[in-house]
């Protein structure tokens, strides 16, 4: 198993994957572009396998763990991340557990348990997941893929980059995506920073995050969240720390770039995107675009927006 975030590696990931996981699309709304006042463009990762981005990092992470003979895979998921390893070692025949915090989505639960997943629940704090996880890991003699904090996901969820470059490279001056413990934000960041000489120009990635978050106090400053989890309607991004390996990535692209939104604009811009773009989309995909129909700096013409997943609760929308 390789224990070394690179270009490199992300190359080999995104090969290693891609006869896998679907090219998704790039989508655009002229009432959008009109509202916002630039052209919005949007990568539809909600349309990707098992519903979310986490398909990528989370297939390379269970065909890696395959080839190192392990006896199956485990992680501690709220939802997307849980279906995304599921689904993935389904595909290539390993046994997958995941720990579940009791306040996830029962659309999500059961998303899971359709790919085959062995469901242990959880009280729904990180120190919970993390210890009922590494206890079942080693019970089970399972690989851990940590879904913030992990090599082999940071490296496989850069495919996505190399996907976006090769549909609009040339057409978007910045990337938003929604952050939570930091691993697909440190995987776009990194490849972005490692091969568009421009980065540290005016092509950036934003990352948007819940309020209460305040990732810039600990890019900045060095000071953690004082929350464990995050009170908010974006339940893929709960989570307030970000994980070890991603900290100085995002400190190195991303200090600057952190845009915080209400719990208000979340819900506006995921209203936004179901009536206008007839997308069904999940609250921690419309944080991303928040981020943008609100907080959108003055020189950002041509923004992509990644929307990171789709596996929302129906009834909770209804609600």
């Amino acid at each position: 198993m390789t224990t070394e975030i690179s270009v490199d590696e992300m190359r080999a990931a995104h090969k290693r994957t891609a006869p896998f996981i679907h090219n998704t699309p790039i989508m655009t709304s002229e009432k959008i572009d009109e509202k916002v006042g630039a052209h919005v463009l949007f990568k539809c990762e909600h349309l990707q396998k098992t519903g979310s981005f986490e398909a990528r990092g989370a297939l390379n992470s269970a065909i890696l763990a395959k080839e190192q003979n392990a006896k199956g895979v485990i992680a501690h998921s709220s939802g997307n991340h849980g279906q995304a390893l599921a689904w993935s070692a389904l595909k290539i025949g390993l046994p997958c557990t995941i720990v579940v915090p009791r306040n996830a989505p029962v659309s999500k639960i059961d998303g899971m348990k359709e790919y085959g997943a062995n469901i242990t629940l959880c009280e729904p704090t990180m120190s919970s997941r993390e210890s009922v996880c590494a206890e079942l890991a080693e019970k089970l003699e399972s690989f851990y893929v940590d879904p913030h904090n992990c090599v082999s996901m940071i490296n496989g969820h850069a495919s996505v980059v190399f996907e976006v470059l090769e549909q609009v490279g040339n057409e978007i001056d910045s990337i938003f995506l929604s952050v939570g413990g930091g691993g697909f934000a440190a995987s776009v960041a990194f490849l972005i920073g490692n091969i568009r000489p421009d980065v540290e120009g005016e092509y950036r990635i934003y990352l948007v995050e819940p309020e209460q978050k305040q990732l810039s106090k600990l890019l900045e400053e060095g000071v953690q969240c004082d929350v464990e989890t995050l009170n908010t309607m974006a339940d893929g991004v709960r989570v307030a720390h970000v994980g070890s390996l991603c900290e100085p990535i995002l400190k190195k692209y991303c200090t600057k770039t952190v845009v915080s939104v209400k719990e208000e604009e979340i819900k506006e811009a995921l209203k936004l995107i179901w009536t206008r773009m007839k997308q069904r989309i999940e609250p921690t995909a419309a944080l991303a675009f928040a981020g943008v129909l609100y907080h959108k700096p003055a020189h950002i013409k041509r923004p992509l927006v990644i929307l990171c997943g789709g596996n929302v609760d129906t009834n909770y929308v209804i609600n």
